[in-house]
């Protein structure tokens, strides 16, 4: 036990049942073991491999971005083992312990190889840990591509989509529900535990009634890339604040949601069913200037990624930067937060049992913030594989 047991003590701990002052949790292997308040027992003490005093800090469960598609000078589509691993590395510097690589509108070829690339380096991961894919189309509408390729947008055919839910990689899918030819898809999702999305979708307040009713639990970047909000027409806005079953993804960059419009979303669903994400780009973490989604130019400047026609094009956020702004745009406490950054991540995709919260025998997956919501450590399965210098 000496050589993979961590114990961090004199730390305040979110993510248990109730926040905890002074608390202590000892790390055995790659699970949490055991937490409590006060001086850590002597036995945890004795056997611990590291003993690392927190005081001044906050351990939350680590972040979980279900919406990105690479950052770091990285695309995941057409990128390599080592393009992954950087990302996944460069992911672990802002608090992320888990992610799922989203894919764009893309050829059926490209899709293919970022799975076989997935398949490389899953569960050999140097930062944050691959969760799974999340194919973000091809299955849209084009009329809201946004800044996805339209010539790569599709209905989904089975003889296509089969080879990669096939693979068990495949944790969330976003659609449009309101073409008839992906509602066969939404069906087969439901019976294989996969997350369904409504994003890049044209549907109307009573299309996305019939899409709930299919078995669709969740609103991709919500409010960006769908219709909006009438008094007469609803939309699929309407239908995302109004609809309980639905979960609403966020992009939290005050860009692509203005804050007023963050808050109404909080308000409307409630923190449970807020799930920040990034939709980052291989902007994020770059200096400013240009880079390329499929051959569209894309200018990244004051912390805004745009084609030439103004079009935003993903995001440069980052998810501490996310929940930082969740907290100051909103007036909650991250102690309430903090489940829109990992908690209703992971149990939108199955993994409820094992991450997104602070219990024995849950996955040792941390990010360990200061005051001011920066992040100074991130455990992935009881490693510190970051640390601030």
């Amino acid at each position: 036990m000496k050589s993979d047991s961590i114990l961090l003590s004199h730390v305040r701990l979110i993510g248990t049942r109730h926040p905890l002052d002074d608390g202590w949790l000892f790390i055995s292997g790659r699970r949490i073991s055991a937490f409590g308040i006060g001086n850590p027992p002597q036995e945890f003490q004795q056997i611990s491999n590291q003993n690392v005093d927190c005081s001044h800090y906050r351990l939350l469960p680590g972040f979980i971005d279900l919406h990105t598609h690479g950052a770091a000078g990285v695309d995941f589509i057409g990128c390599d083992s080592d393009g992954l691993q950087h990302v996944s590395k460069f992911l672990a510097t802002h608090g992320v312990t888990g992610f799922l690589v989203t894919t764009w509108s893309a050829s059926r070829q490209e899709i293919i190889n970022t799975i076989n690339t997935v398949k490389c380096v899953i569960g050999k991961e140097k930062g944050a840990a691959i969760l799974g894919i999340h194919l973000e189309g091809p299955f849209i509408n084009p009329t809201r591509a946004g800044a996805q390729s339209p010539k790569d947008i599709r209905p989904a055919e089975e003889s296509e989509v089969m080879q990669y839910l096939d693979t068990g990689l495949i944790r969330q899918i976003t659609l449009a529900p309101e073409m008839i030819e992906n509602r066969w898809l939404i069906n087969e999702c439901v019976k294989r535990g996969i997350r369904v999305s409504a994003g890049h979708t044209d549907a109307t307040y009573a299309n996305m009634c019939t899409a709930v009713e299919l078995g669709v639990r969740q609103m991709t970047h919500t409010f960006n890339g769908m219709r909006g909000f009438t008094h007469r027409e609803p939309g699929a806005v309407g239908a995302a604040l109004e609809i309980p079953e639905l979960s609403c993804e966020l992009i939290a960059d005050k860009i692509h949601v203005h804050p007023a419009s963050i808050r109404l979303l909080v308000k409307a669903k409630g923190l449970k069913n807020v799930i920040l994400v990034t939709d980052s780009t291989s902007g994020t973490g770059m200096p400013d200037g240009t880079f390329y989604i499929q051959g569209q130019k894309v200018i990244c400047a004051h912390g805004e990624a745009r084609l030439k026609d103004g079009t935003l094009a993903g995001s440069l956020l980052t998810m501490d930067t996310a929940l930082k702004n969740l907290v100051e745009v909103t007036g909650i406490p991250v102690e309430d937060c903090w489940i829109c950054a990992s908690k209703n991540a992971a149990e939108a995709i199955g993994f409820m049992k094992t991450k997104g919260s602070i219990r024995a025998g849950m996955h040792a997956d941390f990010a360990l913030l200061d005051s001011n919501l920066q992040v100074w450590k991130t455990i992935v399965q009881g490693k510190i594989v970051y640390e601030k210098p």
